[in-house]
C-alpha cells in the first residue's frame, strides 16, 4: 500500500516592490519552506494612458508586460539564491486584483495569500491601495496580512479569535485545523468579552467540545492584542462572517484597524 503524500500547497504573495511587499515576500518564503509549499510571486501592472493634444493613447501593453515580467524574474532569481530548495513561480497581470485572485484560487488552487501592510502612518493603505482590504476575509482563501515592521519571521503559535460561537462552524474550524497541521503550528482559541458583547454563552463552548479561553477587555482589538502578547503568539486569526452577531468587528475598516494595531501578522478567514 502506498503511503499518502502530503498535499502540496501554493502560497501567493502580492509584490509591488515596496518595503512592505518585500517584507511580505520574506514571510511568505518562510511559510512556504516550513510547509513545503510552492511560492507564487504575483504583480499587478498598469498600462499608463498618455494624454496628448490629439487625444490619448496607451503605451505598448506588450512592452510593459515584458518589463514587468523581467523585473519579477530578477526578483525571483535573488530570492532563489536565499531559498534554493523553494519552488518559485511568477505571474503578472493587468486585470483587477480581486478578480485575478479569485481566478487563481479556482484555477491554480492557491490555498494561502500573503499581503504586506504599510505601517509608517495610520492613513497608509494596504498593498495595491485598497485592494488588500477588499479581499481580506472575503475570498475563499485565508489572507495573511504582514506588518512592515514585523521582521521576526516565524510561525510557532497562533491564536483564533471568535466573536461568538456562531463563527466556530465546522468549515471554519477545519480550515484552522488544516492550517495548524500543515504548518505544525499550535492554536489557541479565544473570545473577548466587551461591554457591547453580552450575547455570548461561555458554557455553549462545551457543547462543541472546544477548548476556549474567555478574556474581558474594553475593546475587541485591545483584548486580542493583550491575549496574543500573553501567549507569545506569532499569528492572529480572525473570522469574517456576514451573519455573525458581531460582524462589525470583522468588516473592512476594523480588519484594517486590527492589522494596524497588531505587531504580528493577521490572518483573515472568510466563513
Amino acid at each position: 500500500m502506498k503511503k499518502s503524500k502530503k498535499s502540496h500547497k501554493t502560497i501567493l504573495v502580492g509584490i509591488d516592490y515596496t518595503k512592505s511587499s518585500g517584507n511580505a515576500v520574506e514571510y511568505a518564503a518562510m511559510l512556504a519552506e516550513q510547509g513545503n509549499a510552492s511560492l507564487m510571486l504575483f504583480h499587478i501592472f498598469e498600462a499608463p494612458v498618455v494624454h496628448t493634444n490629439s487625444g490619448m493613447y496607451f503605451i505598448s501593453y506588450k512592452a510593459i508586460k515584458e518589463t514587468s515580467e523581467t523585473k519579477l524574474e530578477n526578483y525571483r532569481d535573488i530570492l532563489k539564491e536565499k531559498y534554493p530548495r523553494l519552488h518559485i513561480e511568477i505571474l503578472t497581470s493587468s486585470e483587477p486584483f480581486q478578480m485575478q485572485i479569485e481566478d487563481l484560487i479556482r484555477r491554480r488552487k492557491v490555498q494561502y495569500i500573503v499581503l504586506g501592510l504599510e505601517t509608517k502612518s495610520r492613513i497608509s493603505k494596504f498593498i495595491y491601495g485598497s485592494h488588500g482590504t477588499s479581499i481580506a476575509g472575503k475570498v475563499n482563501c485565508p489572507v495573511i496580512i504582514v506588518p512592515q515592521k514585523y521582521k521576526d519571521h516565524k510561525l510557532v503559535k497562533a491564536i483564533l479569535a471568535i466573536d461568538n460561537l456562531q463563527t466556530a462552524t465546522y468549515p471554519i474550524l477545519k480550515k484552522v485545523k488544516d492550517f495548524s497541521l500543515y504548518f505544525k503550528t499550535g492554536i489557541s482559541t479565544v473570545h473577548v468579552k466587551t461591554p457591547a458583547n453580552f450575547f455570548f454563552n461561555d458554557n455553549s463552548a462545551k457543547a462543541k467540545k472546544m477548548k476556549l479561553e474567555v478574556v474581558e477587555a474594553k475593546s475587541f482589538t485591545d483584548g486580542i492584542a493583550e491575549y496574543a502578547k500573553d501567549k507569545n503568539a506569532d499569528l492572529i486569526t480572525i473570522v469574517s462572517q456576514s451573519h455573525s452577531v458581531l460582524y462589525k468587528f470583522f468588516n473592512e475598516t476594523n480588519t484594517k484597524t486590527i492589522a494596524f494595531q497588531s505587531r504580528i501578522p493577521v490572518m483573515a478567514i472568510h466563513g
